[in-house]
C-alpha cells in the first residue's frame, strides 16, 4: 500500500470517528431506552418470582398431608388467598408480556451494536457484495435520535435490487456524513428526509434530499473541496464531503449533489457499480 493510500485510509478513520463523536449521546440513547425498560421489567419478574415460590411451597407443605388431616384444610385456605390476593393468572400473563418486552430491547440493542461495530471497524480494504437496503437501515438505526421527532425519514426503495461491489463501513461512513448534513440543515424546524434507490443497468443510484434551505449556487463547486465548509468555525472540519467524495471514486462510482431537490432542500445522488458475481 502506497503513502497517499495509507494516508487517506487514516484520514477515512479519522472522519468515521468524528462522526460517531457526534453520534455517541443518540446512541447512548438509543441504547439507554432498551435497558431501562429491561431493568424494570426484571425488578417486577424478581417480585413476581417471590410471590410464585410462596405459593410453591404451600403446595409442597399440603403434599407432605394427609387430604382429609386439618393442616391440609388450612394449607389448602392459604393457597386460595394467595391467589386471589395475587392474581396469579395475572402474573402469570404478565411474565410473558415482560419477557417478550425484554427480548424485543435486548434483540434491539444487540443490532444496535452490530450497527455500530460494522460502522467503526476499518474494512480490509477488499470490495464484497454488499445489500444496499439493509445497509441504508442500518445506518439510519445509528443516526436515529439525530432526527428526534421532528424529521421524518421518507423511503423510496426498490424492492428488487442487485448487491453492488463495496466497502460497508465506508459506504456507510458516507450516508451518515450525508444524513447529519441534511439533519443539521433543517435545524430545529419539522423537515423531511427522503432516501430513494434504484437500479440501473450497472449500477445502483442512492438519493439522499433533505427540506433544508438548500445550497447555495456559489458553494456548489467547493463542496467536495478539502476543508470547505460553510459551518460556524469550530463546527466541521471541512473534510466530511471530500472524504465522502473520495471514499465513491475509490468504489468506481459517482456522488454528484444539486443545490434543490422537490423537497425544498438539497439533493445528493451517488451511483455505485454492482456486483459481479464469478462465473
Amino acid at each position: 500500500m502506497s503513502s497517499s493510500d495509507l494516508q487517506q485510509q487514516r484520514l477515512q478513520q479519522t472522519d468515521r470517528m468524528a462522526s460517531l463523536g457526534q453520534l455517541a449521546a443518540g446512541i447512548a440513547h438509543e441504547l439507554n431506552s432498551p435497558i431501562g425498560y429491561i431493568l424494570s421489567n426484571l425488578s417486577s419478574f424478581k417480585i413476581y418470582l417471590q410471590i410464585f415460590q410462596q405459593l410453591i411451597k404451600l403446595y409442597q407443605a399440603q403434599a407432605l398431608c394427609a387430604a382429609d388431616s386439618p393442616r391440609y384444610l388450612e394449607l389448602q385456605q392459604q393457597i386460595k388467598q394467595l391467589q386471589q390476593q395475587e392474581d396469579i393468572d395475572f402474573l402469570l400473563a404478565d411474565c410473558e408480556a415482560l419477557l417478550a418486552d425484554s427480548i424485543t430491547g435486548a434483540v434491539r440493542m444487540k443490532d444496535l451494536v452490530l450497527d455500530l461495530r460494522r460502522f467503526s471497524h476499518p474494512d480490509q480494504g477488499e470490495m464484497q457484495s454488499v445489500a444496499v437496503i439493509p445497509l441504508i437501515e442500518s445506518t439510519i438505526r445509528l443516526a436515529r435520535n439525530e432526527f428526534k421527532s421532528h424529521i421524518q425519514i421518507e423511503r423510496d426503495y426498490h424492492q428488487l435490487l442487485p448487491e453492488i461491489k463495496a466497502q460497508a463501513s465506508a459506504l456507510s461512513q458516507v450516508i451518515v456524513n450525508i444524513l447529519l448534513n441534511a439533519a443539521q440543515a433543517i435545524g430545529a424546524a419539522q423537515g423531511r428526509i427522503r432516501i430513494s434507490v434504484r437500479a440501473q443497468a450497472d449500477s445502483v443510484q442512492i438519493a439522499i434530499a433533505d427540506s433544508g434551505p438548500g445550497i447555495a449556487p456559489e458553494h456548489l463547486p467547493c463542496l467536495f473541496e478539502p476543508f470547505f465548509t460553510t459551518k460556524e468555525v469550530g463546527q466541521g472540519t471541512g473534510l466530511g464531503l471530500s472524504i465522502c467524495h473520495s471514499i465513491i471514486r475509490q468504489h468506481g462510482g459517482t456522488l454528484h449533489v444539486q443545490a434543490t431537490s422537490d423537497l425544498g432542500g438539497a439533493e445528493f445522488r451517488l451511483s455505485l457499480p454492482l456486483f459481479e458475481r464469478a462465473t
